[in-house]
This record gives structure tokens, sequence and C-alpha cells, in this order.
């Protein structure tokens, strides 16, 4: 039999070498806590795409954690719904993180049922946040865009405004005063008008001549002004 002596400093070795391989796996965990999958992530999506909210939660890691942040991210899958990124270390150490991702942006929705050729003005919309991935092509985000446009057919409330539902020339009511800009020969002649009937801006519009009362056919190049050539 071992001497007691010689016993008790080989349990006191074993006590000693368990002691310090706890305090290694607490150090490795405090290193690898130092910062978080999730924040990093967040922080990626949020540099690197356009949306005005980002929400990630279920971050999962697959394998062992560095103990500092990926020097870059790749996307493996997403990155939106159930996205997988690469973790890159310096040593080009990969490590993948599964998370799910919702984005979300700003459109313009309508507030009430409008009919088709209703002018939009700013109380008729309003600017709500929507998960991306429900947000129709061609949403509007900027109400400035809209205002003082007609829709091109009817459409309830409620629901995201889209520009195929925009006539998106600026509407000019029939009977505005207008400048008529002729040009004749090689001049260019200025003479108060009016138009004859509703027109957009970009497009062809009849209206009167006020000095002569001739009726003259322009192009409306903003909302003041028609260029007719003769």
């Amino acid at each position: 039999m071992k001497d007691k002596r010689v016993l008790k400093r080989e349990i006191n070795l074993l006590v000693f070498v368990s002691v310090l391989l706890s305090l290694s796996c607490w150090l490795s965990s405090v290193d690898a806590a130092s910062w978080s999958p999730e924040d990093v992530l967040r922080s990626y999506l949020t540099n690197n795409y356009p949306w005005e909210e980002i929400e990630v939660s279920n971050v999962q890691v697959m394998g062992k954690i560095n103990s500092e942040p990926p020097q870059r991210i790749l996307v493996e899958k997403g990155p939106i719904g159930k996205a997988v990124f690469s973790f890159m270390s310096g040593n080009n150490k990969r490590t993948i993180v599964k998370a799910n991702v919702r984005a979300f942006g700003m459109v313009v929705k309508s507030k009430r049922p409008y009919r088709k050729r209703h002018v939009i003005r700013a109380e008729d919309i309003y600017l709500a946040k929507m998960d991306i991935r429900k947000m129709p092509g061609g949403s509007v985000k900027d109400p400035s865009k809209i205002i003082g446009k007609s829709l091109k057919r009817s459409i309830t409330a409620n629901i995201p405004v889209v520009e195929d539902m925009i006539e998106m020339s600026r509407v000019v009511a029939r009977g505005k005063r207008v400048v008529l800009l002729i040009n004749y020969s090689g001049l260019s002649i200025r003479a108060a008008g009016k138009t004859k009937e509703k027109g957009y801006v970009g497009k062809a519009v009849r209206a009167i001549n006020l000095s002569s009362k001739k009726e003259v056919n322009g192009v409306l190049i903003d909302e003041k002004t028609v260029r007719v050539e003769l």
C-alpha cells in the first residue's frame, strides 16, 4: 500500500488539476461570451441592407464559437427567413450560424376606399411598417411621389399603394390658367392660356389661347406651362 503522505499528495494533485481544468473551461466560456453572435449578425444586416427594421431570433451556432468576432460574414442562405451565414475568422476558419431573420420597411397605404380618377391628397394616405416579404412589388414608399396624382383604378382601404395604381403624371385640372409656349418658324412666343380638359404633366392637352380665343394642342411640360408646336 502507498504511504499515506504519497496518497495525500496524489489526491491534492488531482484536485489541483481538476480546478485548473474547470478554470480553463470557465475562462473559455467567458471569452466566447465576450461578443454576441445575434448582435453581430443584426449589425451586419443593418449595415448592408436598406431595411427600416430588422428582427433576428432563434440564433444557432453550429460548433464552437471563436473568442473573437468574425472578420467577415458570408450569406449562405437568405438573408430573409430561415437564413444561414458563415462567420469567417482571421485564419479563414468558418463557423456556421443559423437564424430566423425578418425585415420591415415603410409603405404608403390608403386610408379609405377611393374611386378611379380620384386625385390623391396628403390626408388620403399614411405610412405603415410592413414585412418586406409581404410588400407588393412597386410599393410606393414616398408619399410625395403620388400626392396630386390620380388613381388608374378604384382601390379599397388600408392596402399598400403600388405604382401601377397611380397615373404617375401630375394632374392639371380643366380650366386652369397656363402659359402657352408657342414655337413657330423658329420663334418662341409666350401667351396666356387655359386648359380645356383635365391633363397630365408630360402628356398632350387641349388649351385655349386667351388672346386669340383659338384652341391649340400642346404638351403640359409642368403644371403651369403648355408647349405648343405650330
